[in-house]
């Protein structure tokens, strides 16, 4: 595979203009932050930093996303990146359909890198979202927790590999699951599989809700820190 895209925001001082940072007080999941676009939420320290905060009641938090700037189809993605322990935050690195040609989510599908809820501090979650296949049926298929001993405590790398038909994970480069269309009588139309389009990058840091938990505001100020960003094609 050739490298089509490298992010190192260890050499950055200023956003690349591949990104867009969103703002806005209302989010999915009923999680508890504002994100803003602002110097103390987002700023370079040796890497990208999504710094997630609390004052006067509020928790504040940064978003960001490389939509109709850069997306892909198919290739490899590995982000270098450091998680924070704080209670209540959810770090997430994922992706969604560009030009969503099956509908809204989750029929157009998303694409979880990597996300941890520090309620459950060293577990990693590595999903897929379909419209048949997501967290809000009784039986999801495509999800898979990992608990890894350790992982705030330093920078580390989370790698996918995404093909027509096969979607696998890996971290520091210890494979951990693959997901096949169709496999295990899952339904391999659209409906199951529907990771045939460009998908664009996020990464954001939210708080609370219904899969980061009951937060503490007495541990923040939180940071999400992403160092390195690269894709194969």
């Amino acid at each position: 595979m050739k490298l089509i895209k490298h992010y190192d925001f260890s050499n950055m001082d200023r956003l690349h203009k591949d990104w867009n940072v969103q703002a806005g007080d209302q989010w999915a999941n009923n999680e508890l932050q504002q994100y803003v676009d602002d110097e103390n939420h987002i700023f370079f320290d040796d890497a990208l930093v999504l710094r997630a905060t609390y004052d006067d009641g509020i928790y504040r938090s940064a978003r960001i996303n490389t939509r109709n700037n850069f997306c892909f189809q198919y290739g490899r993605i590995e982000v270098v990146a450091k998680i924070p322990d704080g209670k209540g935050t959810w770090p997430a690195i994922w992706m969604m359909s560009n030009d969503p040609q099956y509908g809204h989510w989750p029929k157009s599908g998303e694409i979880d890198i990597m996300e941890h809820a520090a309620n459950r501090l060293g577990r990693l979650f590595f999903c897929l979202h379909t419209e048949k296949y997501n967290h809000r049926e009784p039986h999801e298929q495509y999800y898979t927790e990992v608990m890894f001993e350790g992982i705030t405590k330093d920078f580390h790398t989370f790698g996918l590999t995404w093909s027509e038909n096969e979607i696998s994970y890996d971290v520091d480069g210890e494979h951990i699951v693959t997901y096949v269309r169709g496999e295990n009588g899952r339904d391999g139309s659209k409906a199951g599989w529907p990771f045939d389009q460009p998908f664009f990058l996020i990464l954001n840091l939210a708080i609370g809700g219904t899969f980061g938990g009951d937060a503490d505001p007495f541990v923040f100020p939180q940071c999400f820190s992403i160092k390195d960003i690269k894709v194969y094609q």
